[in-house]
């Protein structure tokens, strides 16, 4: 089985494709399942799902693997780097996919659990709004008990499994800003309205909504990720153009820096006789595991290696959209190691050099079926 899912998520390495647009991975999915001898369904577009019934009827317990990749030129050095120029498996999806299909096989060679375990393979995680919305609104979720997910990290050892019994993500929220006026020489801005300035105002002063306006016992990050204004060193630029992304596990902070945003950017506008637009977009919610399933995944992940290779790392501030299968029914979301700095694989998530030590692989597959079938078999402790 090792063998077998380390050959599978080198293939699926291969063929990364990004958000929407993963055709051939659906294909070769499909094509896996039905070597198993199930039943593999259309969802999403590029999405597959398929069912595996167990001896008798219970309950449903839904896992979930994403399947798409990053925009990214490969520069990790591995013989089965991408063919696909441009584009990256540089998130662990390839190994989702590859540790999803071992349990599916593993369940459908010994199906005499009760119940039903439902695989998902979702597209276009890393594509705002998101696959996971998607396989919701045409019913992925109906009569789902309880549902699992897991992502793979290169900042934890191989071997060791994270799990957080709350929050695991934050909600990630992006805003897109433009300013504008009417131009003018730099020798006279007296005559004009001066859309950089404007601008730098409001990115020094927005940071105020964090340091001065928020509980500082709530976790919230305010970035600016991008400032495009201006073409020539003496002339005054008609127009500035700002993004960025809002991070908190609150619904109401998010909603107060939304909305102070708004109010500080009209305000610094209207004293400085520039325009202005304003676009928030609201990202994915905050990941948040119910703590029953997250201990029963804590209970198996000991009993398989033991509670020194157990982490209870702190809530990251990026997004995941596994958090809206978990606004539909209770589950958890755990953290798989696949760093080794001895055998130098330390490079982060989304990094052309990203690797990872695919002798872990199988500690994901036994987590995720030994999960699933606790809950089967017993649900979730009181």
């Amino acid at each position: 089985m090792n063998d077998y899912v380390i050959s599978l998520r080198r293939e699926f390495h291969q063929i990364a494709e990004l958000s929407f647009k993963e055709f051939q991975t659906s294909k070769m999915i499909a094509k896996k399942l039905d070597e198993i001898g199930l039943r593999p369904i259309p969802i999403a577009g590029t999405g597959i799902y398929c069912d595996i019934s167990g001896k008798t009827q219970g309950r449903t317990v839904a896992l979930r693997a994403d399947i798409d990749a990053l925009p990214l030129d490969e520069m990790s050095g591995d013989q089965f780097s991408s063919k696909n120029k441009g584009v990256m498996h540089a998130c662990g999806h390839d190994a989702h996919i590859a540790m999803l299909l071992g349990v599916a096989r593993k369940l459908a060679a010994d199906p005499s659990f009760p119940g039903r375990v439902r695989l998902m393979f979702q597209p276009a995680e890393e594509s705002p709004p998101g696959g996971a919305i998607e396989m919701i609104r045409e019913g992925i979720m109906k009569g789902v008990d309880f549902v699992l997910g897991q992502h793979v990290i290169s900042t934890l050892p191989a071997g060791t499994i994270g799990i957080n019994f709350d929050y695991g993500a934050a909600i990630s929220d992006e805003f897109f800003i433009t300013i504008t006026g009417p131009g003018g020489h730099g020798s006279r801005p007296h005559e004009t309205s001066d859309v950089i300035y404007v601008t730098s105002l409001f990115i020094v002063s927005a940071q105020a909504l964090i340091s001065r306006m928020t509980d500082q016992t709530q976790p919230a990050v305010l970035t600016f990720g991008t400032i495009k204004a201006g073409d020539r060193f003496n002339i005054i630029a008609s127009k500035s153009e700002i993004s960025g992304t809002v991070r908190t596990y609150s619904k109401e902070i998010r909603d107060k820096i939304r909305d102070g945003l708004r109010d500080m950017l009209e305000s610094l506008c209207n004293l400085h006789g520039a325009q202005f637009s304003f676009n928030y977009e609201e990202g994915y919610p905050a990941l948040l595991n119910d703590r029953r399933v997250a201990e029963v995944v804590n209970q198996v992940a000991v009993k398989l290696v033991g509670k020194d290779h157990v982490v209870y790392p702190p809530p990251t501030m990026g997004g995941e959209d596994f958090s809206r299968f978990l606004e539909v029914a209770p589950g958890a979301f755990f953290r798989l190691g696949v760093g080794n700095p001895e055998k130098g694989i330390t490079a982060s998530q989304h990094s052309p050099r990203y690797r990872m030590d695919e002798t872990a692989l199988m500690l994901g597959v036994n987590v995720m079926t030994e999960s699933a079938l606790r809950l089967l078999l017993k649900g979730i402790p009181d």
